[in-house]
């Protein structure tokens, strides 16, 4: 049994890495650029450290708090009494003076708080989870433009290719039809139509062009690059991103609702503690006057104790705190539920999406190779003089639209996985 089961496990080990493909590295090196280049995910990181700080913060319930305090009050009338000293003589002894100072160290130790202070602290640790989820989907949405850019400038090249071949096509045409005139064999007609077909074409090798430089200033945007032409790839990898076992589980807004979600709890708990006690020491040392006899020099002093405080009537209705918090979780608690619903949605119609461009793509080989032999018998059949220059025309521009068609498609089909693998949170990079 146990060499079986280890059989099927380097089986399914061997399947896993032949369905895995590595990103270009080029690709790689521009989403790892644009991670540290572009000021979002810089802020998205900033809350990072800021949610630590709260944590900071909230431990900060359990250290003791020191003040230096010094009052100066000055009250009348003073209590005192007249005491008979002899001879008809009375002496006034006063029990408080008129100038009163006050001037010491206080410190009070929280003891006891009933896990007030335990939930808060749970509760900002589970706002730092939310903080670094939020910074690597911002990360996750990130890499994924810059993949979508990066594979559009690849396609794009792509179509350049087919366009400038098409243009060569035609000048070859060109030539051809103007020796045909020369001996009679031709109309200026036929020289006029395939010049108008290639300046269309080189007006439409402009606009692939302007595009291709468009989607290098989207790339350059978020990787801090300035250049144009820098990227080396001639053709993508349609396997580089598996479809199939794309799920929501792995979602970074899933994860980020989870998050909340778990916040919301910690909310409850929290409110739910503002009906309890808190049990608290206190200290203090320093000088002040008013002892009895001598109610006017400072002397040194101290007290220590222990105090609980009982909320009875408390202005910050621990109950209506409850009752929000709890309308926040059942809310937080519906909004996962739907976001779920919608990517479920979202996954299985990217799935048909890439059904239907796979069967389509098979119907773009056939018709392309159907094109390159309706071409090639065209171009035979116009040098015997046998079909029109405009049948020839038709012919080069049916095999230039199924070669478009089919790296629209392949750029789509791509598209397509790219944005399911977006849903399903895979790291590709």
């Amino acid at each position: 049994m146990k060499t079986k089961f280890f059989l099927l496990l380097l089986l399914a080990t061997q399947v896993v890495s032949a369905q895995t493909t590595s990103a270009p590295a080029q690709l790689t090196e521009l989403i790892n650029k644009a991670i540290d280049n572009y000021p979002k995910l810089k802020e998205a990181s900033e809350y990072v450290n800021l949610s630590e700080a709260k944590k900071d913060l909230a431990y900060g319930a359990y250290m003791p708090v020191i003040s230096g305090d010094a009052n100066y009050r000055y009250g009348k009338p003073t209590p005192s009494i007249k005491f008979p000293v002899g001879g008809g003589v009375f002496q006034e002894v006063s029990f408080l003076p008129a100038n009163n100072f006050d001037m010491g160290l206080k410190v009070q130790q929280p003891i006891w708080d009933f896990g007030r202070t335990g939930a808060n602290i749970q509760k900002s640790k589970s706002d730092i989870v939310t903080s670094k989820d939020n910074l690597e989907s911002a990360k996750n949405t990130l890499a994924y433009q810059v993949a979508q850019v990066y594979f559009g400038i690849v396609f794009l090249n792509k179509s350049v290719d087919v366009q400038n071949e098409q243009i060569k096509l035609l000048e070859a045409n060109e030539k051809l039809i103007s020796d045909k005139i020369k001996n009679g064999d031709a109309l200026k007609f036929d020289l006029l139509s395939t010049q108008v077909k290639k300046n269309s074409a080189q007006n439409r090798l402009i606009d692939l062009q302007t595009q291709l430089r468009k989607q290098y200033d989207m790339l350059n945007m978020v990787t801090g690059n300035s250049t144009y032409d820098y990227i080396t790839a001639k053709d993508a990898d349609g396997n580089l991103f598996n479809a199939d076992a794309v799920s929501a589980d792995n979602n970074f807004d899933i994860k980020v609702l989870n998050d909340k979600l778990a916040t919301s709890n910690w909310d409850v708990k929290i409110a739910k503690r503002g009906w309890l006690p808190q049990l608290v020491a206190s200290a203090s040392a320093g000088y002040k006057n008013g002892f009895v006899p001598d109610i006017n020099k400072l002397l040194f002093n101290y007290n220590v104790g222990v105090g609980l405080s009982v909320p009875i009537f408390s202005s910050a209705r621990p109950n209506y705190q409850t009752k929000i918090a709890k309308i926040n979780l059942q809310a937080s608690t519906y909004a996962l539920e739907a976001q779920k619903l919608s990517l479920n949605k979202d996954i299985a119609q990217a799935k048909n999406d890439v059904d239907a461009t796979q069967r389509k793509l098979k119907n773009y080989e056939l018709q392309i190779d159907q094109a390159n032999e309706a071409v090639s018998l065209a171009n035979t059949r116009y040098k015997g003089g046998v079909i029109t220059n405009l049948e020839l025309l038709t012919a080069q521009t049916n095999l230039q639209d199924a070669q478009f068609g089919k790296i629209q498609l392949e750029y789509n089909l791509l598209l397509s996985k790219l944005d399911l693998n977006r849903i399903g949170g895979t790291k590709f990079w």
